[in-house]
């Protein structure tokens, strides 16, 4: 009876053992990930209701880990007043902004502070770190998501009532259809074109090599001697010319016998007079035909 007791005295001291030791694991655990010994101090963030934070979850600097959520408070207006511990070895820069990411795919959260550009310059222990625009979380994208696939629906039916109920796809077919026709036709008439432009070609060269480079020889001289036989001719004419416009001149200036009978006024006068006299004298026999010519037959 007593080694029975024995035995489960010793059973019970090993299982509280092992529970002492759990929770001074779980606990030592929560401490070093909250800092452990190392001394911080406070900042603050403001983010609104719905972040998911809560303590001890973990504060990163450009994807260092410089600290650890503290405490969280709900504050009325819509807000979470976020106290966080930093550590003491490291500094907020003056241009930094504290956003809300996801830490995994657990819906776990943490807060990474982000600076715009490197700087001496730091934000002051128990100062407020400006809030930046968080990157979308797993809710906004499966929002996201469920709205991409509502307009993917839609454009699933609008096609399938544009091509499938309304014909669009025959008449798309009709098209192609008819357009390899008429590339089929494009085709055809190259061909021919390109087969008569050789046979031109062919033609074109037959005629070039049967052509008798003597009688083009001949030609050109004969077109020579015509062309000189033109200028002595055009020569000549020249010569006629200078004449003809010196015997006008002498005329026109009263020199030779013609100049005096074309320049004499009285030789005009007895012309005219005579011309009068022919015209009478016609006018007479016309009408008085017997007076002139007496005619007797037997």
């Amino acid at each position: 009876m007593a080694v029975k007791v024995k035995k489960r005295r010793d059973e019970v001291v090993v299982g509280a053992l092992l529970v002492v030791t759990l929770v001074l694991g779980l606990g030592g655990t929560l401490w070093i990930a909250r800092g452990g010994l190392s001394r911080g101090y406070a900042m603050f963030a403001k983010f609104p209701w719905g972040a998911g934070l809560k303590q001890g979850q973990p504060v990163l600097l450009a994807g260092v880990n410089i600290g650890f959520v503290s405490d969280v408070q709900l504050v009325p207006d819509g807000t979470l007043l976020v106290n966080m511990t930093i550590k003491s070895n490291y500094k907020i820069p003056i241009n930094s902004t504290a956003t809300v990411e996801a830490n995994g795919i657990f819906g776990d959260q943490l807060i990474a502070v982000t600076p715009v550009r490197a700087t001496t310059e730091f934000l002051p222990e128990r100062d407020t770190i400006p809030t930046g625009v968080s990157a979308p979380g797993i809710p906004d994208l499966l929002a996201k998501g469920d709205s991409i696939a509502k307009n993917v629906n839609l454009l699933t039916a609008n096609l399938r009532s544009e091509f499938v109920d309304s014909g669009g796809i025959k008449q798309i077919r009709g098209a192609i259809n008819d357009m390899t026709r008429l590339l089929t036709q494009i085709t055809t008439v190259v061909t021919t074109q390109s087969r008569e432009l050789t046979t031109t070609q062919e033609q074109v060269r037959t005629l070039l090599a049967s052509v008798d480079e003597g009688k083009i020889d001949s030609t050109l001289t004969n077109v020579r001697a015509a062309s000189a036989n033109l200028e002595k001719m055009s020569r000549g004419l020249d010569s006629t010319r200078l004449q003809v416009n010196a015997l006008i001149d002498k005329v026109n200036n009263g020199k030779g016998s013609i100049s005096l009978l074309l320049n004499d006024p009285t030789l005009h006068t007895k012309l005219v007079g005579v011309s009068a006299q022919l015209d009478s004298l016609i006018a007479d026999i016309k009408k008085n035909p017997r007076k002139y010519i007496n005619l007797k037959i037997f």
